[in-house]
C-alpha cells in the first residue's frame, strides 16, 4: 500500500468513525429481523401522491411501506416499534447532480461507455450533507462539459463503498449542447450528431456481420462493450439527460430528439424560459437550473424584466424537477428551492412534487420512491415542522426502513450550532 492509498484508507476509516452515530451503511442492518415492524405516528403526513393527512400512521416492514393513512384506519401491531414525529414525508430525490465525483467532467468529448460509478468518492462530505438535508436518492451523472458523457448511476447517500450506495445502474446517458473544448454552438451540435451517425454505421455493420455469420452457422458477434450503452439509448432501454444552456439549444435539442426518437429529459440553464411552450408541445420533462430567477433587459422600455423559471414552466404545463446547488448556501437545500417556487406562485403540491415524486419519475424510480405509498421503499423524512418553513429541521431520515440519520447524533451540526465539539466525539 503506497502513501496515497494509506491516506485514503485512513480518511475512510476516520469518517466512518465520525459518522457512526449519524449515517450508517444499510449493510449494517442485514441481521435485523425482516418481520420487525416500525410505526411512525405523525401529526401530519405529506404523502405527495395524495392529500395531506392529520394524525397519520406509516407502517414499515422489511424496508418497505406496508400501510399509510389516518391513525383511525391503520392499526399499529402491539409488537411494533413506535416513533413519534411532527411531520413525515418521503425523502427528497435529486435527479441530476455531479456531487461526490472526483472529476465531474470527462476530458474526452464522446465517451458513451464510461460510468460515474468509477469516479465517485463515497466518503465525500457532500453525501453526508445530502443526508442531513433530507435527500435519500440521487442520480450522480456527468457534468455539462461534454458531448456524450457516458452514464450515471443512482445511489442512496449512505454506505462506505459505491456498491453499498448503489440503487440502480445504469442511470441515464449524459448529453450536452453546451459549447465546450473550444467548440462553438454549431460544432458542438455537429459532434453530437456525428456520435450518433458513427453508432448507426457501427450498428449496420454489426447487423450485416451477424447476418453473414448466421448463414454460415457461426456464433453471433457480441456487441462491442463500448457501444452497449448507445445501443440501449437508441433502442429506448435507456434515457438521456440532455443539457441545454439557452433557448437556442433547446430548439435544436427538440429537433434532435425528434429525429433520433430517443427518450430524453432536458436539463436547462437559467436562460431557457422562452421555450417553455415548445417544450410542452414536444411532451418533454425538464430539470430546472438551481438559479430559479433570471432577468432580461427590455431595451424598448428601458427596464429589467424578471422571469421565474418554475412559474414559467408550471404555467406552460411542463413537468419539472428542481435541482440543488451543493456549494451554494441557500439553494443547496431542495426545500429552499421548493419554498422559493411557492413564494413566486407555484402551487405547494407542485413544488413539493418537484423535489420528490417528479424527479423519481425522471430517473425511472417512481415505483420505489418519491411518495408515501404501500409497497414503496421506506425512504422517509421526519421533520420538526412544515417542509417549506425556514425554521424546520430534518430530524430523522429513514432509508429503506432503517434509521440512517438522527439530528441529535449529528456531531458536525451540533458543533456548528454550539461552537463546541461533544465530549464523546473526541
Amino acid at each position: 500500500m503506497n502513501n496515497s492509498q494509506r491516506t485514503r484508507y485512513a480518511r475512510k476509516i476516520g469518517l466512518a468513525v465520525l459518522a457512526s452515530g449519524m449515517c450508517l451503511s444499510l449493510a449494517d442492518y442485514a441481521a435485523q429481523a425482516q418481520d420487525a415492524v416500525t410505526a411512525i405516528r405523525a401529526a401530519k403526513l405529506i404523502p405527495i401522491s395524495g392529500a395531506e393527512i392529520s394524525n397519520g400512521v406509516i407502517l414499515i416492514r422489511g424496508g418497505k411501506i406496508v400501510a399509510v393513512g389516518p391513525a383511525a384506519s391503520v392499526p399499529i401491531p402491539p409488537d411494533a416499534t413506535v416513533v413519534q414525529a411532527d411531520v413525515a414525508m418521503p425523502g427528497t430525490v435529486e435527479a441530476h447532480t455531479s456531487r461526490g465525483m472526483d472529476a465531474p467532467n470527462e476530458n474526452v468529448s464522446v465517451v458513451p461507455f464510461v460510468s460515474t460509478a468509477d469516479g465517485i468518492d463515497p466518503v465525500n462530505i457532500t453525501f453526508e450533507d445530502a443526508l442531513r438535508d433530507g435527500i435519500t436518492t440521487l442520480q450522480i451523472i456527468q457534468g455539462n462539459n461534454t458531448v456524450v458523457g457516458g452514464t450515471g448511476i443512482i445511489v442512496r447517500p449512505v454506505g462506505p463503498t459505491v456498491e453499498n450506495m448503489l440503487v440502480k445502474r445504469p442511470g441515464a446517458m449524459k448529453l450536452s449542447l453546451a459549447p465546450s473544448g473550444g467548440r462553438s454552438r454549431i460544432t458542438q451540435l455537429a459532434e453530437l450528431k456525428r456520435a450518433f451517425e458513427d453508432f448507426t454505421t457501427y450498428r449496420k455493420g454489426l447487423d450485416e456481420r451477424r447476418a453473414t455469420a448466421k448463414k454460415a452457422g457461426q456464433p453471433e458477434e457480441a456487441i462491442d462493450p463500448k457501444q452497449a450503452a448507445m445501443l440501449d439509448l437508441v433502442y429506448g432501454r435507456l434515457k438521456a439527460f440532455l443539457y441545454c444552456p439557452s433557448d437556442v439549444e433547446v430548439l435544436r435539442a427538440i429537433d434532435f430528439v425528434m429525429a433520433q426518437k430517443i427518450k430524453v429529459v432536458l436539463v436547462l440553464g437559467p436562460d431557457c424560459y422562452r421555450t417553455a411552450g415548445a417544450i410542452a408541445k414536444a411532451g418533454l420533462s425538464v430539470v430546472l437550473d438551481p438559479k430559479l430567477v433570471t432577468w432580461e433587459t427590455d431595451e424598448d422600455q428601458d427596464k429589467e424584466v424578471r422571469h421565474i423559471l418554475p412559474l414559467e414552466f408550471y404555467r406552460a404545463g411542463v413537468k419539472f424537477a428542481l435541482e440543488a446547488a451543493p456549494t451554494s448556501l441557500a439553494s443547496r437545500y431542495l426545500f429552499y428551492q421548493a419554498a422559493q417556487a411557492v413564494s413566486y406562485g407555484v402551487p405547494r403540491a407542485t413544488a413539493l412534487r418537484s423535489i420528490t415524486l417528479t424527479p423519481a419519475e425522471l430517473i425511472g424510480l417512481e415505483a420505489r420512491t418519491g411518495s408515501l405509498e404501500a409497497g414503496k421503499d421506506a425512504n422517509i423524512l421526519l421533520l420538526t415542522g412544515d417542509p417549506l418553513a425556514s425554521g424546520t429541521w430534518v430530524d430523522r431520515v429513514y432509508i429503506e426502513g432503517h434509521l440512517a440519520y438522527e439530528r441529535k447524533n449529528d456531531i458536525r451540526l451540533q458543533k456548528l450550532l454550539t461552537g463546541k465539539e461533544p465530549a464523546d466525539a473526541r
